[in-house]
């Protein structure tokens, strides 16, 4: 899917947020078990809500009996009370800086982890319940989500372009006005590399060529990554400029990864999906070596899965969101 975004400042201002805070009823995750099935609905250790049962293997809303019927809801191990719309002003406050305007509210406990760098992966049609599938194979974002925090986020777009445009900005949909191509040329919202970079912090952003042609000149380090590529390749590069970017010690970086989404659109089954994933997840081991011990992961979905065997057929469409403190390299100076 397309990430050709760039935004700038909007005007008229938009309504106050109403993003809401986090529930303390929930403690911060524990992925000890990290590597075992999700029970069913039979043996689950945690009570239903009377209210919200587990969709039975038959009415599942994942149109696949491959991926487990995890409802978000109930799941002992997500954590439900945040929205993707809480990740730019969660990011914002980590990095000291303001979002002009926001529907969104900053996540309880992360700024208190004491991150200076922020590296948010965006990782195109990494629902909730495709992770929850796919987690016991993936070690590095597992790992990461083991020592910080997951949840199950709910998203406000199926799509991709609102969707990224909601993560990098903080808005509903229906306020940054962003839905394809043209409306992100052509929009006013200002988005978080811009903001950054507006305040004294190096910036950089790996995405499709023609949305990192946008951030050029406006950010430190915009690269971009041909669509034409086969996905495996797309992730491959985007894993080196990744890299490469943060080689120059980025205080924030955005990148994108394609190979999911590309898979479910190419026709691919459940076989194809899980290598996609794999791949990305060994990217993410290098990238975390590579970047600054402590810099704060962000590592988001920008919708559930959409098409083909693995579709997400019903409410709540949520997505995959880990946050944790990663890296190895000695931070700066």
């Amino acid at each position: 899917m397309n990430s050709n975004l760039k935004f700038s400042p909007r005007s008229p201002p938009i309504r106050p947020s109403v993003g809401h805070p986090v529930d303390h009823s929930t403690d911060p995750i524990n992925c000890s078990s990290i590597d075992s099935p999700v029970d069913s609905p039979g043996n689950s250790p945690v009570d239903s809500p009377s209210d919200s049962p587990v969709d039975s293997p038959s009415d599942s809303p994942v149109d696949s009996s491959v991926v487990l019927p995890i409802d978000p809801r109930i799941d002992p191990l997500a954590e439900t009370s945040v929205r993707q719309l809480d990740v730019a002003p969660t990011i914002a406050a980590v990095l000291k800086i303001r979002l002009p305007n926001s529907d969104g509210s900053v996540i309880d406990g992360i700024v208190d982890w004491g991150c200076r760098n922020v590296a948010l992966v965006i990782i195109d049609s990494l629902g909730y319940d495709l992770f929850r599938w796919l987690q016991p194979k993936l070690t590095t974002i597992s790992g990461i989500a083991a020592r910080g925090r997951l949840f199950s986020a709910g998203a406000p777009s199926q799509h991709t372009t609102p969707a990224i445009a909601t993560i990098l900005s903080g808005l509903l949909p229906e306020h940054h006005g962003i839905f394809d191509k043209a409306g992100a040329k052509e929009s006013s919202i200002l988005s978080l590399p811009e903001i950054a970079s507006a305040a004294g912090l190096k910036s950089a952003v790996i995405m499709e060529q023609n949305g990192a042609d946008v951030y050029s000149g406006l950010i430190e380090i915009a690269a971009g990554v041909s669509d034409k590529m086969a996905p495996a390749d797309f992730d491959r590069e985007t894993c080196r400029l990744t890299l490469r970017a943060l080689s120059r010690r980025p205080r924030l970086l955005v990148t994108y990864f394609i190979g999911i989404d590309k898979a479910v659109h190419n026709g691919g089954g459940p076989a194809e999906i899980r290598d996609a994933a794999l791949l990305i997840d060994r990217c993410m081991k290098e990238i975390t070596d590579a970047a600054e011990a402590g810099t704060l992961f962000v590592i988001c979905g920008d919708h559930p899965v959409h098409a083909g065997p693995l579709k997400r057929m019903a409410k709540p469409y949520n997505v995959a969101l880990v946050l944790g403190k990663a890296g190895a390299r000695a931070p700066a100076d």
